[in-house]
């Protein structure tokens, strides 16, 4: 989930390179609709990736704590242009599982993914 259509692109991209299936969202309103639709038609997400802040909607951390209702174990990595977030600093005492610090690296985003899936190294 991200407002910048740019980041969506190049995440969808890269995560598809590494053997994903990817949906994007815009706000979290969506990215709640996506994952709730996930669980229906039994395919599961394996992770998100929610912006902390985006221009409309509910951003990161409103969405982490209405997606915890649907799954108390989903796997939520936070993404924030903000290097000056004490939330980077502190991701896990809020629900996500690991961070990505934009702007971010080909490598970061890997390195993220290989911690969830080992079997991608």
């Amino acid at each position: 989930m991200d407002d910048d259509e740019s980041i969506c692109k190049i995440c969808t991209l890269l995560l598809i390179r590494l053997g994903y299936d990817v949906d994007t969202t815009t706000c979290g309103e969506e990215a709640l609709a996506a994952f709730e639709k996930s669980i229906q038609d039994k395919t599961p997400y394996l992770a998100v990736i929610l912006d902390l802040t985006v221009q409309s909607g509910m951003g990161g951390l409103e969405t982490l704590k209405k997606l915890h209702i649907l799954d108390p174990n989903v796997y939520a990595i936070m993404a924030s242009g903000s290097s000056l977030d004490n939330m980077l600093l502190s991701y896990q005492s809020h629900g996500f599982k690991d961070v990505l610090p934009k702007p971010f690296r080909i490598q970061d985003l890997t390195d993220c993914m290989v911690k969830l899936n080992p079997a991608q190294s």
